[in-house]
């Protein structure tokens, strides 16, 4: 059985919060690792609003939601060395594979995850 979950964010948002609350909003969400390659992009931003739609994607797929039983950290968004975005979900009763992609203009960043159970 396999389940999508979808998100849009509209940058300027995300960007709004950053601006407010600097590194510590970015902490809020990301792990250590996802900080460092978003920080190492020429528009941060744009790559941490990528990763709030994937990580908002993603527990839509799973069916939990943010905050009920899954929480910012647990799942974990990085990207490989050709610069496809993966997932790590950090949860010892997770099982299963999820699939994500990525997507942002200068407005909006939008992720698409697919979540087949094992």
């Amino acid at each position: 059985m396999a389940e999508v979950g979808v998100d849009i964010v509209e940058i300027a948002r995300i960007r709004s919060s950053y601006e407010r609350f600097g590194q510590t909003f970015m902490k809020k969400i990301l792990t250590d690792a996802e900080m460092a390659q978003c920080l190492s992009k020429p528009d941060p931003v744009a790559s941490l609003a990528g990763r709030f739609a994937a990580k908002e994607a993603v527990s839509k797929a799973l069916g939990t939601g943010i905050s009920k039983g899954l929480f910012w950290h647990n799942i974990e968004v990085l990207n490989d060395e050709v610069g496809k975005p993966f997932v790590t979900i950090h949860a010892p009763s997770f099982s299963g594979r999820i699939s994500i992609s990525i997507s942002h203009d200068r407005h909006s960043a939008v992720a698409m995850a697919l979540y087949e159970q094992a």
